[in-house]
């Protein structure tokens, strides 16, 4: 009996072995991809914005020198899709190395009641009402600010893209849990369908129609909170919409 005892307590050592390196090979082979795509991003931003450069300047100057209104639209066409591929990749290096947080004590609540207070003119435009809601008066964590602001923002800017067309209302609030402060970005549009959810936070990858977005406001968004030391998940919300969970730990 003692002998299939012991037996027992090996095996479940070994599972745990097993589950320990198959997690360290699993962070290894993640970060051995995020270098491979930053030396990507790299050759290609040299090799790409050369060229770039030089149609932007030929278009701006061309811009300047004609008045045929058709030909400053397709100029500004131009410049524009210029402007998008300078955007993809710098998006690409900052997803493979996003720049060292600068962390510093302040207000979370400030933050977000800052933050509701720039977007909500700019979406209710849109037909789309921003609501704030928390208990706290005040939180002092402390983390990069700028990076979180720019992880709440896409967050709020993706939920308004998906209502801009129909309006609705997105709710923006702080919850706290043990060791955790919680922050809510929910909204009450048709949701995430089950079958793409382990995909949104991939790079590149977008439910957007082809033309309307680069797939890369999620997937940065997890990569700063990443960087953070906190978390960022999707979960389907009471409101039948999105819901977007971004976790700070408390001081």
């Amino acid at each position: 009996m003692d002998t299939i005892i012991s037996n027992n307590d090996n095996i479940e050592q070994i599972r745990a072995e097993l589950a320990c390196l198959r997690e360290h090979f699993n962070e290894k082979l993640e970060q051995q991809k995020l270098e491979a795509l930053a030396e990507f991003a790299a050759g290609a931003g040299h090799e790409i914005n050369n060229p770039l450069a030089i149609i932007s300047g030929h278009a701006q100057l061309l811009l300047r020198e004609t008045e045929n209104a058709e030909h400053r639209r397709q100029l500004a066409v131009i410049l524009a899709q210029v402007k998008r591929a300078y955007e993809m990749i710098a998006d690409i290096r900052y997803f493979a190395r996003p720049p060292k947080p600068e962390t510093e004590q302040f207000d979370l609540v400030k933050l977000l009641q800052s933050l509701a207070a720039e977007q909500t003119p700019l979406m209710r435009e849109l037909g789309i009402e921003l609501h704030f809601e928390t208990d706290f008066d005040s939180v002092n964590i402390e983390t990069d600010p700028l990076q979180l602001r720019l992880v709440i923002t896409a967050l709020c800017n993706n939920a308004c893209d998906i209502l801009q067309i129909t309006g609705g209302n997105i709710w923006l609030s702080l919850q706290q849990t043990e060791g955790w402060y919680e922050i809510w970005v929910e909204d009450d549009g048709p949701g995430v369908a089950t079958e793409i959810r382990e995909l949104i936070f991939c790079p590149y990858y977008s439910g957007r129609q082809a033309g309307r977005g680069l797939g890369f406001g999620l997937s940065k968004s997890w990569r700063i909170m990443q960087q953070l030391g906190g978390s960022i998940k999707y979960e389907p919300s009471k409101n039948n919409g999105a819901k977007f969970v971004v976790a700070i730990k408390s001081m």
